[in-house]
């Protein structure tokens, strides 16, 4: 997706001078549920959200602190397939697009010199599709702890790490994905949230610098999904 795990790559292999170019098991209680026991007003689940509510649902470069910017992003219609069927919804989380699901808002910001990366889909699903994909998730991260998948004919091994999902939409996963590619000796992780509210599915990636800005996704993935579900309930 363009959660940019491709473009973080491009980034960390541009260093190695290479050309290749480049996401809430953690419920607060580690059921793999999410957080839909406080969940905010939905909307109707037979209603797509418009364009209109899913632009609003993404966030904006004044919702960032200081030193973000937009960045541009390539597309990228690569089909990422997991070496072990449990992990299957997750891999779909590397691509640019999902299966089913209208994008109305796909965002992408950077700060300094793409040294750390923050990037936003919202989508909308027909009837429950929104729900049916963090479930699916849900049930990955319980099952799922890594799997092996393949970019331009580079393997990556992918381990995963439950987060704890912020509060505040029907359903959110969180989750960390440690990337390792082995012949290259690159390691790359990256920050992911999903989080569906009525139809309308978010998904959220934080690339940091290094390990030390793994702190910063908490504030990030709740800001994110307070202005998704801002956005879908409006």
């Amino acid at each position: 997706m363009r959660t940019r795990i491709r473009r973080g790559l491009t980034v960390v292999l541009a260093v190695s001078a290479l050309s290749l170019t480049a996401a809430c098991g953690g419920s607060a209680d580690e059921s793999g549920k999410g957080s839909g026991d406080k969940a905010a007003p939905s909307a109707t689940p037979a209603t797509p959200l418009t364009a209109a509510q899913m632009k609003a649902g993404a966030l904006q470069l004044k919702d960032l602190p200081a030193g973000w910017k937009v960045s541009a992003a390539e597309d990228d219609k690569t089909v990422y397939k997991a070496d072990k069927p449990e992990c299957a919804p997750v891999a779909t989380l590397l691509a640019d697009e999902v299966a089913g699901a209208t994008t109305g808002a796909d965002v992408d910001y950077e700060r300094g010199n793409s040294e750390s990366l923050l990037s936003q889909q919202v989508m909308t699903f027909p009837g429950t599709g929104a729900a049916d994909y963090v479930t699916s998730l849900g049930t990955a991260l319980g099952s799922c702890k890594g799997f092996t998948a393949e970019m331009e004919g580079v393997k990556m091994n992918i381990a995963l790490e439950k987060l704890t999902a912020p509060q505040g939409a029907e359903k959110a996963e969180a989750f960390r994905l440690k990337m390792n590619i082995a012949s290259l000796g690159v390691d790359l992780e990256s920050n992911m949230l999903v989080a569906s509210q009525g139809t309308g599915l978010t998904r959220f990636a934080h690339v940091p610098a290094d390990a030390s800005g793994h702190k910063d996704f908490d504030g990030f993935a709740k800001l994110a999904v307070t202005t998704f579900v801002k956005g879908a309930t409006s």
